[in-house]
């Protein structure tokens, strides 16, 4: 019977580390399709490079010739000089420079802000919200701004403040916020949560570029209020949904917001929580994307979440907390999550960090690319924010 028995505990064992091999093995494949490059851009001639920064903003142009960096804080708090706020990486034959636009353009610009949300629409990189205080409740902003790219290099300007329409069927513009999130769908924009007068939020609304109008879209009412939550479209799954962000604590959650319909010509959101992110790391303030081009190389949509706060700072916003750098695979039509690649040991990855931001691209010649700048990392003691340029290539 003792020879049976240890007969069957030793096939037992040997499926058991056969499996976990597998498993393995097949995080390696995956890791293996995730390609970081360090973008080592060429300084303007002129104004250098774009200073150390977080809680900034980033779009990259249709054709992905072109990444705009905006806004943001390189000490805690306080927004950026005009000089350093708007900057452009150009691309030419596979070589990047960086342009610096706030000397060309002048003082017709926004207010220097921090913490605003940012999302790109053809060839205008809108921008809403923010603050220019240095408290929470401190000089908020809900004024809507669009940099208009039409004339190519060298001719950007700054189109605003965007006054809503006057029609009836516009809604009154979102309350002033920070820490919010804003994407594009096609030509509208979406704006969710962040931090208000009032305290964190969890409404949702639409701007509509060709009309110019508002709709009040509703609170996600089964989510608390937050901030640096991910706002994520998934097209095959025809809705929005919002992952994670801070709550008072780091949170894991999400709701799904169903857009318009024949039936629901507003959109609606789902009555139920998201199912399938009890494995996700409570976390905010990260980068996310979702790859949904309609000529992209591969059919497997996917939608992911890079890095952020994992551990909130016991000092606030003036000191730094504990982040991470995984990538966080989420399925492309429900939004659970599919897998968490951690950063790999012989590769170039970038730090952990979280308060920046990222842009993504998905072409069928260019494949799907994620781009991040910035960001901050260390600790209490020596919080540090960063100045480096990152293109991760997805081959999945």
């Amino acid at each position: 019977l003792t020879q049976i028995s240890r007969r069957l505990y030793s096939r037992v064992a040997s499926r058991s580390t056969a499996t976990a091999i597998t498993s393995k093995e097949k995080n390696k494949m995956t890791a293996g399709k995730i390609n970081w490059t360090k973008i080592s851009a060429k300084p303007d001639p002129q104004h250098g490079a774009p200073c150390s920064r977080s809680s900034h903003g980033l779009s990259i142009s249709p054709d992905g010739s072109r990444v705009f960096l905006y806004g943001g804080e390189h000490v805690a708090r306080t927004p950026l000089e005009p000089s350093q706020s708007l900057w452009s990486c150009d691309c030419e034959n596979n070589e990047w420079s960086w342009r610096n636009l706030s000397a060309a353009i002048g003082s017709s610009a926004p207010s220097p802000r921090v913490a605003h949300a940012q999302a790109i629409v053809n060839d205008r990189v809108y921008i809403f919200g923010g603050r220019s205080g240095i408290s929470m409740n401190e000089s908020p902003l809900n004024d809507l701004w669009a940099l208009d790219t039409s004339d190519g290099v060298g001719n950007e300007k700054w189109v605003g403040p965007i006054e809503p329409s006057t029609s009836s069927s516009s809604d009154e513009p979102p309350e002033h916020r920070s820490f919010h999130k804003m994407i594009s769908v096609g030509t509208d924009l979406y704006v969710f949560g962040g931090c208000g007068s009032s305290g964190r939020l969890n409404d949702l609304h639409k701007f509509d570029t060709i009309h110019q109008t508002w709709s009040n879209l509703g609170k996600a009412h089964l989510l608390k209020g937050r901030g640096g939550a991910n706002l994520i479209y998934l097209k095959d799954g025809h809705c929005l949904i919002v992952v994670a962000g801070f709550v008072g604590s780091e949170s894991n959650d999400g709701q799904k917001f169903i857009l318009s319909t024949e039936e629901e010509e507003k959109g609606t959101w789902d009555d139920s929580l998201l199912e399938g992110l009890d494995n996700l790391r409570p976390r905010s303030v990260c980068i996310s994307a979702s790859f949904h081009h309609d000529d992209a190389a591969t059919d497997d949509n996917v939608a992911l979440i890079f890095g952020g706060e994992v551990n909130p700072s016991e000092l606030g916003h003036e000191g730094a907390g504990g982040f991470e750098n995984d990538l966080i695979l989420l399925d492309g039509k429900t939004g659970a999550l599919k897998e968490t690649i951690k950063a790999a040991e012989e590769k170039n990855w970038p730090e952990p960090r979280g308060w920046s931001d990222g842009t993504s691209i998905s072409t069928a010649d260019k494949g799907r690319s994620l781009y991040l700048f910035g960001g901050l990392t260390g600790d209490d003691q020596n919080p540090k924010r960063l100045d480096d340029f990152w293109c991760c290539d997805i081959k999945m």
